[in-house]
Protein backbone atom coordinates (compact mmCIF):
# COMPACT_ATOMS: atom_id res chain seq x y z
CA UNK A 1 0.00 0.00 0.00
CA UNK A 2 1.01 3.53 -0.98
CA UNK A 3 0.83 6.00 2.11
CA UNK A 4 1.63 9.62 1.95
CA UNK A 5 1.70 12.81 4.06
CA UNK A 6 1.66 16.29 4.36
CA UNK A 7 0.85 17.85 7.25
CA UNK A 8 -2.23 16.40 9.26
CA UNK A 9 -3.31 15.41 5.62
CA UNK A 10 -3.10 11.56 4.90
CA UNK A 11 -4.10 9.91 1.98
CA UNK A 12 -3.10 5.33 1.75
CA UNK A 13 -3.92 3.57 -0.81
CA UNK A 14 -6.58 0.62 -0.27
CA UNK A 15 -6.33 -0.85 -3.53
CA UNK A 16 -7.94 -0.44 -7.36
CA UNK A 17 -8.84 2.95 -7.72
CA UNK A 18 -9.87 3.93 -3.74
CA UNK A 19 -7.68 6.10 -1.61
CA UNK A 20 -8.41 6.42 2.15
CA UNK A 21 -8.55 9.98 2.85
CA UNK A 22 -7.68 11.45 6.77
CA UNK A 23 -7.88 15.83 6.67
CA UNK A 24 -6.86 18.11 8.52
CA UNK A 25 -9.80 18.56 10.98
CA UNK A 26 -9.79 14.69 11.49
CA UNK A 27 -12.23 13.64 8.93
CA UNK A 28 -11.64 10.52 7.20
CA UNK A 29 -13.05 8.46 4.81
CA UNK A 30 -12.38 6.62 1.48
CA UNK A 31 -13.29 7.48 -2.13
CA UNK A 32 -13.49 5.21 -5.07
CA UNK A 33 -12.07 7.33 -8.66
CA UNK A 34 -13.06 4.84 -10.55
CA UNK A 35 -15.94 7.07 -11.96
CA UNK A 36 -13.94 10.23 -12.37
CA UNK A 37 -10.92 8.50 -14.12
CA UNK A 38 -13.28 6.06 -16.88
CA UNK A 39 -15.12 9.32 -17.50
CA UNK A 40 -13.88 10.73 -20.90
CA UNK A 41 -13.99 14.45 -18.89
CA UNK A 42 -11.93 15.51 -18.36
CA UNK A 43 -9.51 13.62 -20.26
CA UNK A 44 -6.54 14.48 -18.33
CA UNK A 45 -7.25 11.85 -15.92
CA UNK A 46 -7.00 8.93 -18.93
CA UNK A 47 -3.38 8.02 -17.54
CA UNK A 48 -4.81 7.34 -14.40
CA UNK A 49 -6.34 4.19 -15.72
CA UNK A 50 -3.22 2.44 -15.67
CA UNK A 51 -3.41 1.11 -11.97
CA UNK A 52 0.77 1.27 -11.45
CA UNK A 53 0.66 5.18 -12.88
CA UNK A 54 -2.84 5.25 -10.09
CA UNK A 55 -0.61 4.52 -7.43
CA UNK A 56 2.45 6.79 -7.84
CA UNK A 57 -0.05 10.07 -5.95
CA UNK A 58 1.45 12.45 -3.54
CA UNK A 59 -0.04 14.30 -1.15
CA UNK A 60 0.96 17.79 -2.08
CA UNK A 61 -0.70 21.06 -0.29
CA UNK A 62 -3.54 18.21 0.65
CA UNK A 63 -3.81 18.03 -3.35
CA UNK A 64 -3.56 14.26 -4.64
CA UNK A 65 -0.89 14.86 -7.34
CA UNK A 66 1.28 12.60 -10.03
CA UNK A 67 3.89 13.31 -11.62
CA UNK A 68 1.49 12.69 -14.98
CA UNK A 69 0.66 16.26 -14.62
CA UNK A 70 -3.12 15.61 -12.89
CA UNK A 71 -4.22 16.99 -9.32
CA UNK A 72 -7.29 17.05 -7.48
CA UNK A 73 -7.74 20.03 -4.67
CA UNK A 74 -8.50 19.34 -1.55
CA UNK A 75 -11.68 20.50 -1.84
CA UNK A 76 -12.94 18.16 -4.41
CA UNK A 77 -11.22 15.64 -2.36
CA UNK A 78 -13.80 16.41 0.64
CA UNK A 79 -16.50 16.48 -1.11
CA UNK A 80 -15.81 13.29 -2.86
CA UNK A 81 -15.11 11.61 0.72
CA UNK A 82 -17.83 13.03 2.30
CA UNK A 83 -20.64 14.32 -0.32
CA UNK A 84 -23.06 11.64 1.26
CA UNK A 85 -23.15 13.88 4.39
CA UNK A 86 -25.82 16.45 4.34
CA UNK A 87 -24.46 18.26 6.99
CA UNK A 88 -21.71 19.24 4.80
CA UNK A 89 -23.81 20.20 1.46
CA UNK A 90 -24.12 23.92 2.23
CA UNK A 91 -20.65 23.95 2.13
CA UNK A 92 -20.30 22.13 -1.10
CA UNK A 93 -22.72 24.54 -2.55
CA UNK A 94 -20.80 27.60 -1.50
CA UNK A 95 -17.54 25.95 -3.35
CA UNK A 96 -19.11 24.89 -6.51
CA UNK A 97 -19.81 21.26 -6.16
CA UNK A 98 -23.39 20.69 -5.82
CA UNK A 99 -26.89 23.05 -6.22
CA UNK A 100 -29.45 23.80 -3.85
CA UNK A 101 -31.65 22.20 -6.07
CA UNK A 102 -29.79 18.75 -6.16
CA UNK A 103 -30.21 18.95 -2.45
CA UNK A 104 -32.90 16.85 -1.27
CA UNK A 105 -34.39 17.32 2.38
Amino acid sequence: MCSTTSNEHRAQLLGGLRVGLLFGDGRGDQVDFTQLIDSDLPPVFAALRDPQTFSSFERVHGTLHWQCEPDLAPEYLYFRAFAHDPSLHKQFVEWGYLQLETIHA
